[in-house]
């Protein structure tokens, strides 16, 4: 572990740990400064969905750019990006520039987090590339915990614009970390960055995409069905805020708490236990949530999913990391990662179209349903990555 931190803890963990609070900060940040400033309940969810849809958007194109002007300019551009929309975000809070602003953020983030999985492919061996990726998914674990106190204590001290403000200044720690510690590298030469480069990536790599890449979704989909999901168990269970609060927050310590050990499994027993354990684990106590009678049984069930998403901390950019292939990587990387951003965005709008259709219960089996099914498909179709990787390093 300590020459891993030594080797990726100023161009890796730090500034990830930077961007990973200041998004999660902003959860609880820009809605309440959109009703701050006058806007309506609607224009305070949309300003989240449209970082949402940003991410989504950015994911195709920042592939190519990785294939044209390699990872650390792709990290640099990311880290400016983010800059600029906080810096204009605190200086003119008015909904239109609010509006682009979130798109540019959404944007900047979609890029960064496929330079960043670009970079550790190039600057991690695949016997340590499962503890890197778990310590740079325990830095979001991390910014879960610190962004919305951190937020709560700005604001109630200095306001949202001065918060903003703060936010754009931490974002420039970003660009600083990436311009002194991520090496340079040259864009990959046998990469093409024209449009055709997506089409190729696809087609050349369509059976990963439809286990892998499918499996991943599939992944995404369950997570964020399960952050979803526990506070409305909660709520009908007629449980209160702080109540349903202890519940969450324990599930979260005990999910921040194996983002390591899960990272120090993924490099020695594989990828693909990892992923069906969590698969697993989360499409079982999901599914049993309906059976929650109160606030004891509703902390066993969330201690449950903090187990089954702790356990696969890192394992969706480390899977999508080995499987890059040298040709077309940045293609490749753009469309893995755009499939992890729809699974995360179609949890829960199934989630609300089953509730609307059939209640609370039925959306609850369904997507614990398609956990469990999720971890058969891994065990039956997705092939380990670690061993053949590891295998292909050893000399003849």
């Amino acid at each position: 572990m300590t020459r891993i931190l030594r080797k990726f803890f100023l161009p890796v963990i730090c500034p990830s740990a930077i961007v990973s609070t200041i998004h999660q900060a902003l959860l609880v940040v820009l809605p309440l400064y959109v009703l701050a400033i006058g806007g309506t309940l609607a224009e305070s969810a949309m300003i989240i969905g449209l970082k949402g849809v940003g991410m989504m958007i950015a994911d195709l194109p920042a592939g190519l750019l990785v294939a044209r002007f390699g990872d650390k300019r792709i990290m640099l551009g990311a880290a400016v990006g983010s800059s600029v929309a906080l810096a204009l975000m605190a200086l003119f809070p008015v909904m239109p520039v609010l509006t682009a602003a979130a798109l540019l953020l959404g944007f900047a983030h979609g890029s960064w987090l496929v330079g960043r999985i670009s970079f550790v492919t190039d600057a991690a061996a695949p016997g340590e590339r499962g503890r890197v990726m778990s310590l740079s998914a325990g830095t979001i674990r991390l910014g879960n915990v610190i962004g919305p106190l951190l937020a709560g204590i700005l604001i109630a001290a200095q306001g949202y614009q001065v918060t903003l403000a703060v936010f754009t200044i931490s974002s420039l720690l970003v660009v600083l970390f990436v311009f002194l510690w991520v090496p340079y590298t040259q864009s990959h030469g046998q990469d093409s960055h024209s449009v055709l480069a997506l089409r190729d990536a696809l087609v050349d790599n369509r059976k990963v995409f439809l286990t892998a890449g499918v499996a991943s979704l599939a992944l995404m989909l369950v997570r964020a069905s399960r952050a979803l999901l526990l506070p409305l168990t909660g709520a009908a269970l007629m449980l209160d805020a702080t109540s349903i609060g202890i519940a969450i927050s324990i599930g979260a310590v005990i999910d921040t708490l194996l983002f390591y050990p899960a990272g120090s499994l993924m490099d020695r027993m594989g990828r693909k236990p990892m992923f069906v354990a969590s698969l697993l684990s989360l499409g079982l106590s999901i599914s049993l949530l309906p059976l929650a009678e109160g606030l004891w049984s509703l902390i066993l069930i969330a201690s449950l999913m903090g187990l089954g998403n702790g356990v696969s901390a890192g394992v969706i950019m480390t899977v999508g990391s080995d499987l890059a292939p040298r040709m077309n990587r940045g293609g490749f990387i753009g469309i893995w990662r755009l499939l992890s951003d729809v699974g995360s965005t179609s949890g829960p709008l199934i989630i609300g179209l089953v509730v609307k259709l059939s209640g609370l219960a039925m959306a609850t089996y369904s997507i614990g349903l398609l956990g469990l099914l999720g971890g058969v498909f891994v065990v039956k179709a997705v092939t380990e990555t670690h061993r053949t990787l590891v295998d292909s390093e050893k000399p003849d």
